[in-house]
């Protein structure tokens, strides 16, 4: 069984994260792993040292941030023991990568990206960098936080390791009732090659549907591998674009989180994230967890 024994939680400015912290302490506290806090503190730039010492107003600013720090977890009743706050210097994203992987944390999470920078849109904000890492599932805090997870959409692709990320959501919330969504879509490429290659629509619709055979057996496998679970899980195959579908189940209230995979392994993928899980990242209404299954393995 998957078992969390580390959570990292990435904060910035408050009470803007003030739901991270909340939704970490809460996992940390179910699954009575440590919780590392961790603000990142940017390098300065065009700052003239003639008019103050430098290393006096870098000290100043860790202080700053640990008070904000310590203020939150006052406001959220975070008592927790042994909570590790941790103020660190230099490239947020590369400095959350790193700790991630020095502290082997199972899972980290942190806020929703605010930013429209040009910058951003090319190069990704600092969680999707993190998560293109892929040092750890990543838990995207895009809402307040009012109770544990009730309802958690899966999305699963039949040809990966889904099994791997819904045993991983099942031992994560173990409470929580689990939908199992699978979109089946033919890319227009696909479409396009198979007229040029002589078939007409009825080879479309007949490849189509033996795809979602193949959706509906394998969200049928890992739904009876969840049978033993008390919340019941349910599942749901359909046609059409999967961000669209996918964006469109986090629009139900009861629904707090959905789960991705990163999306394609291919050159892109070391570039940006695949481009599902992008959109969905973008235009969920709900929280978002991202998994790679390699990843999760270890967990």
């Amino acid at each position: 069984m998957n078992r969390i024994r580390h959570v990292l939680a990435a904060v910035d400015r408050f009470p803007q994260n003030d739901p991270v912290l909340a939704r970490a302490a809460e996992i940390a506290r179910a699954h009575q792993a440590r919780l590392t806090i961790v603000h990142v503190v940017g390098r300065f730039a065009g700052f003239d040292p003639a008019l103050a010492d430098p290393g006096m107003i870098q000290h100043q600013i860790r202080l700053i941030a640990r008070e904000n720090i310590e203020a939150a977890m006052a406001r959220q009743a975070i008592d927790m023991p042994g909570v590790d706050i941790r103020i660190e210097s230099g490239s947020p994203s590369l400095r959350l990568v790193d700790l991630a992987h020095e502290t082997r944390a199972d899972l980290v999470v942190m806020m929703a990206h605010q930013g429209e920078s040009i910058l951003a849109k090319i190069i990704g904000s600092t969680t999707d960098r993190v998560i293109r890492a892929a040092c750890a599932p990543v838990l995207v805090v895009k809402r307040p936080v009012m109770q544990a997870y009730e309802r958690v959409v899966v999305a699963v692709d039949p040809s990966d390791e889904s099994g791997a990320i819904v045993t991983f959501v099942a031992a994560l919330f173990p409470l929580a009732r689990l939908r199992l969504v699978h979109a089946v879509q033919i890319s227009s490429q696909f479409e396009e090659a198979m007229r040029r290659a002589g078939h007409g629509q009825a080879s479309l619709a007949a490849h189509r549907d033996a795809l979602v055979r193949q959706a509906k057996a394998c969200l049928r496998d890992l739904s009876e591998q969840l049978a033993h679970r008390p919340a019941r899980s349910s599942t749901w195959v359909a046609v059409g674009d999967p961000a669209q579908l996918l964006a469109r189940t986090t629009r139900n209230p009861q629904v707090g989180l959905i789960v991705l995979g990163p999306g394609s392994p291919d050159l892109i993928r070391r570039a940006l994230l695949g481009s599902v899980t992008r959109r969905v990242l973008q235009t969920a209404a709900c929280d978002v967890l991202i998994c790679p299954a390699a990843v999760i393995h270890r967990v």
